[in-house]
């Protein structure tokens, strides 16, 4: 077993920010491509459904074209652990939408700031908010469609840092609102898989960086005195 595998079999993803027991870690590629393929299947402009490209860097770019606001921290945030897992329902109740542009229009016909809030608003006044604001409210109503006819939607793409920090869709604004909607109508929730990924904590790294820096130095100075003793 290389290192590589060794430490990925070994790591507990609580340690990561993930916290799920059934957190299971799957490769970048795998979330690319479902993630461009979608993009493709939902008519996205620059992406071509019969050419997804095979490269793994050739989808990366792909996607960063199709959607340079939302993917953008696949690119900037390195390294990122993958992982695919069902949101328990307390984080899920927090999700929040992706940063950028779209960021305000989901914020804005939200009563809290979260995607449940976006659900929440619905629930309380109908769709016009959404389309006041932009969202394509059809969108949410078929997904909604689809859940109460027992049909399963693709997982959400969500990004996070490692520690204690908030879980933003990347991919699936909609989807999480119609999930919500269905959970306020039923009252009962119902697990929504997602691709989790979660990307370095640049208070963290820092932080790391000093402290093997100063272990470095107090192993020096225990070696020098070592070397000054008498055998």
């Amino acid at each position: 077993m290389s290192r590589t595998h060794a430490a990925s079999a070994t790591e507990r993803p609580e340690t990561l920010g993930v916290g799920a027991a059934d957190a299971e870690r799957i490769p970048e590629e795998r979330v690319l491509r479902q993630w461009l393929a979608r993009e493709a299947d939902g008519g996205a402009a620059d992406v071509d459904p019969g050419s997804i490209p095979s490269n793994a860097s050739a989808v990366l770019d792909a996607l960063l074209s199709a959607k340079p606001g939302a993917a953008a921290f696949v690119y900037r945030e390195r390294p990122i652990r993958w992982y695919r897992l069902a949101l328990e329902r307390e984080r899920f109740l927090e999700l929040r939408p992706v940063d950028g542009p779209e960021d305000l229009l989901w914020r804005g016909a939200s009563t809290d700031g979260t995607l449940f809030g976006v659900a929440e608003r619905v629930r309380e006044e109908g769709f016009g908010p959404l389309e006041s604001a932009g969202i394509d409210s059809d969108a949410v109503k078929r997904y909604r469609n689809d859940l109460e006819s027992g049909t399963r939607f693709d997982p959400l793409i969500v990004r996070t840092r490692r520690g204690a920090t908030p879980w933003f869709v990347a991919d699936g604004n909609h989807r999480a609102t119609a999930a919500a909607l269905r959970f306020l109508e039923t009252g009962r929730y119902e697990p929504v898989p997602a691709y989790v990924a979660v990307t370095a904590n640049p208070v963290f790294g820092p932080m790391i960086d000093r402290l093997r820096g100063l272990t470095r130095r107090l192993i020096g100075r225990t070696i020098g005195h070592r070397g000054d003793r008498e055998p």
